[in-house]
């Protein structure tokens, strides 16, 4: 019975922050919040998966402004899973907006950040929802990028509007003159990518640095200031070295 019990703590710890004998690299947003409607005044738990003890400042912010507004400091973090509770603040946030998404900073630099999701009813955006935030991808796997939604706002001709590329980055981009890798990868539409398809399947190439956290995203812009420029992303997923196999940790 002693001998069942410290295996299944063991694995308790594995599951929370370990995949394939290496730690994950920071503190990593798992809330599914993809497209999702928040409204001012509304708390919203957020899961934060950790591999070790530290403090961080939580922000929330929204694409295509400047807005960007600390919502939590000092926040303590402990090894593996975390819920943080924040409040969505009013002021520039009450104008409807499907661009928003919740950063975490760690000693003043962005180490990860949540999907864009909604505060208000805009009534347009863009949702990736696959990858769904949590999963797990190792090199060589097939990422299955899902998506739905529109970048042109109601009422606005959309020959004003250029849907630019997609983008597939590490979560954490280093400061100039770091040593951190920063592998990407451009999808442009009608080359290697068709928005209308609302999906894509690429294969994740050896490049990548392993036990990295990644996003996949849009860049449209617009001829129009109000929308002059446009931006979503999914939930962060991990990739990972080893066999084919998906799964998604929460």
């Amino acid at each position: 019975m002693k001998t069942n019990h410290n295996h299944n703590k063991c694995y308790h710890l594995f599951t929370c922050h370990f995949f394939g004998g290496k730690k994950i690299p920071g503190p990593w947003i798992v809330t599914n919040i993809a497209g999702k409607r928040k409204e001012v005044g509304e708390t919203v738990n957020l899961k934060i998966r950790s591999p070790n003890s530290t403090v961080v400042t939580i922000n929330l912010l929204q694409r295509g402004t400047n807005f960007n507004k600390t919502i939590a400091r000092g926040v303590k973090l402990h090894p593996g899973r975390n819920v943080v509770p924040v409040v969505i603040p009013g002021g520039v946030f009450a104008t409807p907006s499907p661009q928003n998404y919740f950063a975490v900073f760690l000693n003043g630099l962005r180490v990860d950040y949540s999907a864009t999701f909604q505060i208000g009813c805009p009534g347009w955006g863009i949702t990736v929802h696959r990858p769904t935030v949590g999963t797990v991808l190792r090199i060589r796997d097939t990422l299955h990028a899902r998506w739905h939604g529109s970048f042109v706002p109601p009422n606005q001709d959309p020959s004003n509007f250029t849907l630019v590329r997609g983008l597939l980055e590490p979560a954490l981009v280093g400061p100039d003159g770091s040593s951190i890798p920063y592998i990407s990868f451009n999808f442009i539409n009608g080359i290697n990518l068709t928005f209308t398809s609302h999906y894509l399947d690429f294969k994740l190439p050896p490049t990548i640095p392993p036990n990295t956290l990644y996003k996949f995203g849009f860049l449209a812009l617009s001829s129009v200031p109000t929308y002059k420029m446009q931006i979503y992303s999914a939930g962060t997923f991990l990739i990972i070295d080893g066999k084919n196999s998906e799964h998604t940790y929460k």
